[in-house]
């Protein structure tokens, strides 16, 4: 099985990869709000930056890893591709 070939299935793009990845960074952030030590420690220690560099084709490289490792599934991974499917749409107003 084949991440990219699936993205394609979807009709996703890199850019709705990354918007997904800018969602689900975007609560991982407003979750540490409340514990301002641990934002800052994120945002200090760099981990913050090195998420973000290149973080779609990380992901991508990620998921394909566990597919090739069998640690994910089809089911699973089309989940994943379903809630980035969602993400874009909402993005684009649909």
């Amino acid at each position: 099985m084949n991440v990219k070939k699936l993205l394609e299935e979807y009709s996703l793009e890199i850019d709705d990869v990354r918007w997904y990845l800018s969602l689900t960074l975007t609560e991982r952030i407003q979750s540490m709000l409340e514990q301002e030590e641990d934002l800052t420690r994120f945002i200090w220690s760099a981990e913050l930056s090195d998420e973000l560099y290149n973080m779609e084709e990380h992901y991508l490289t990620r998921l394909q890893d566990q597919v090739n490792e069998k640690t994910l599934d089809e089911s699973h991974l089309r989940e994943i591709l379903s809630d980035m499917e969602t993400a874009r749409r909402r993005r684009l107003g649909f």
